[in-house]
């Protein structure tokens, strides 16, 4: 019995040991993601949408309230509409439409456009409007959260490449420094000048440490785009690739980008709603003061869409310039990288022989390590300019 008692307990043991070592094995697994893979996830999980979703099913209500209270007006005068003889209409201050059985109103002016606004569609489209402006602005989340994503996936990327940079040049700042103390050993040069080595790889080294910081920073950032806990590993299996820009008709992107972009979209809505109301007023009140005021807003609002296209106009082109720019900057960097690695080579074969000092090898290490570094910023750089010169020419981004 004793022996059977004691099996069983060993047989739990070790069922427990299995259990904690596979979740052990889990906790330390990378979750390995495409940029595809990242986007997709942060938008499933993504509460910004959710709540967009909701907002996007009130506003469907909205239109169905205000598309019945118009059904129920339009065949009628507003002249039957004030007395109440046939539907009564209030509006509710939050929503400013609901159809309400038989209210009757006063004459004053307020009441009149009010009514007018019914009967003539205003709240229908207004109404019609947000639910639009709704989805537009989900679509607009959509392609931010894309877009925060793409960016913190790059930069995780973009900081290994720094820390492999940075592990490269503790690698050469070994090297010289065992070439100095050799040399050393043998009489041929002063212990001055090995220190001079060694504080080189001390700078090196601390460079290295900080590039770790900065990748295990920049995967929290990510971590924290695509709704994952901070603390999570992850694998990245993309690799930076720069592309030359293609080549595309800046007028026609402009075009593009003054149909999609968010900003003109609503500007314009926002005119046409003015324009329906100055309409209205000018019908059921003119030479009254709310006649005025429907005059203003409407200018005003073309003036405002009339600007805004110009800002849409320039931010395309900007953003091109901006592109082009950091193409050819990198371009440059490629061909100097090659040209420093090659006086670097030379510089060191020189020490070796006696014909260079350790100060010209060190600061020939620095140059190098300089022009990578900057290569790496630039390239990253790049491959932002060209999303963001995409996102110009779409629905954009928020002000967020």
């Amino acid at each position: 019995m004793k022996k059977r008692i004691l099996s069983l307990v060993i047989v739990g043991i070790l069922l427990l040991s299995m259990i904690a070592t596979s979740f052990a094995e889990e906790a330390t697994t990378a979750k390995s993601f495409t940029l595809q893979e990242a986007i997709d996830y942060a938008i499933e999980n993504s509460t910004q949408l959710k709540k967009l979703n909701a907002d996007i099913d009130a506003a469907e209500i909205d239109v169905k309230k205000a598309g019945k209270a118009y059904n129920s007006t339009k065949d009628y005068s507003l002249a039957d509409m004030q007395t109440g003889i046939s539907a009564g209409i209030t509006l509710n201050d939050s929503q400013q439409y609901e159809v309400v059985a038989k209210q009757t109103f006063d004459s004053s002016i307020d009441t009149i456009l009010q009514l007018a606004r019914v009967k003539n569609g205003y709240y229908k489209e207004a109404t019609k409007m947000g639910l639009m402006l709704t989805e537009k602005g989900k679509e607009m989340a959509t392609e931010g959260i894309e877009f925060s994503v793409e960016q913190s996936y790059f930069n995780v990327l973009h900081a290994q490449e720094n820390l492999d940079i940075q592990k490269s040049i503790l690698s050469a700042a070994k090297q010289n420094l065992d070439a100095g103390n050799k040399k050393l050993e043998l009489g041929l040069v002063s212990e001055i000048e090995v220190m001079s080595f060694e504080i080189a790889y001390s700078q090196a080294e601390i460079g290295y440490k900080s590039a770790v910081r900065q990748l295990e920073y920049a995967k929290m950032t990510f971590n924290k785009a695509v709704g994952l806990p901070l603390d999570t590993k992850v694998e990245l299996t993309e690799v930076i690739t720069i592309e030359p820009p293609e080549e595309v008709d800046l007028n026609e992107k402009v075009s593009e980008a003054l149909q999609n972009r968010m900003e003109v979209i609503s500007g314009q809505e926002q005119y046409n709603l003015s324009k329906l109301n100055y309409d209205i007023c000018k019908s059921a009140s003119p030479g009254s003061y709310d006649l005025k005021i429907a005059r203003y807003t409407l200018e005003s609002n073309e003036c405002e869409l009339a600007e805004t296209k110009k800002a849409v106009e320039l931010s395309v082109q900007k953003a091109y310039m901006d592109m082009m720019d950091a193409y050819e900057g990198l371009t440059i960097l490629d061909k100097s990288i090659v040209q420093v690695e090659k006086v670097y080579d030379a510089t060191k074969k020189r020490y070796e022989v006696g014909m260079a000092t350790e100060n010209e090898v060190i600061e020939s290490l620095n140059q190098l390590q300089e022009i990578k570094l900057q290569r790496s910023e630039v390239a990253a750089g790049y491959n932002l300019a060209k999303k963001m010169f995409k996102v110009t020419y779409g629905i954009g981004l928020g002000t967020n």
